[in-house]
């Protein structure tokens, strides 16, 4: 049993962590993110950078900064992974397709749930932007889903067989 939650919270250790690197260097090198940033001037995000440090509160802006990336890391790398793993275990599904679809989903739906839950006029319209960025976080929860399968999904124990469905009918 301590094997097994071990286990689990290396493969969730595991997944995030992959999660947390694929993202970034998703939106990277991603060519329709490079496209749309190539107009943009090379030195444009140390300009961000320096007027953040020059405001009257800098640590202010560096906070809320870290905050946004803090948050954006939990629902999108660690949150659905870790639903994903609990529904798993306490269903003793153990298929690659389901850790890695299912995580996939839900950390596309992430933004979208937020989203849903303010009053936007544009609600539930997309963009072919924001269908991308999509993509691109459900590619995010793919990886995390099966790198959390690798490790820890596909060991988990059957149901054992003294349940009551485990029976054969009588006659």
């Amino acid at each position: 049993m301590v094997a097994r939650v071990l286990l689990t919270f290396l493969g969730l250790a595991c997944a995030s962590a992959a999660a947390l690197v694929f993202l970034p260097l998703a939106i990277i090198f991603d060519p329709l993110v490079q496209s749309a940033a190539s107009d943009l001037p090379a030195d444009h995000w140390l300009d961000i950078l320096a007027g953040i440090l020059s405001q009257d509160a800098p640590e202010d802006s560096i906070a809320t900064l870290f905050h946004l990336l803090w948050t954006i890391g939990m629902l999108v790398c660690v949150l659905p992974v870790t639903i994903v793993a609990l529904v798993g275990s306490i269903s003793g599904t153990r298929g690659f397709v389901f850790h890695a679809a299912i995580s996939g989903v839900l950390a596309a739906a992430m933004p979208w749930v937020l989203r849903s839950g303010r009053i936007v006029e544009r609600g539930a319209q997309m963009s072919p932007a924001e269908g991308h960025l999509t993509l691109i976080l459900f590619l995010t929860g793919v990886v995390a889903g099966t790198v959390y399968w690798l490790i820890a999904g596909r060991q988990e124990a059957s149901p054992s067989g003294a349940g009551w469905m485990s029976s054969q009918p009588r006659e």
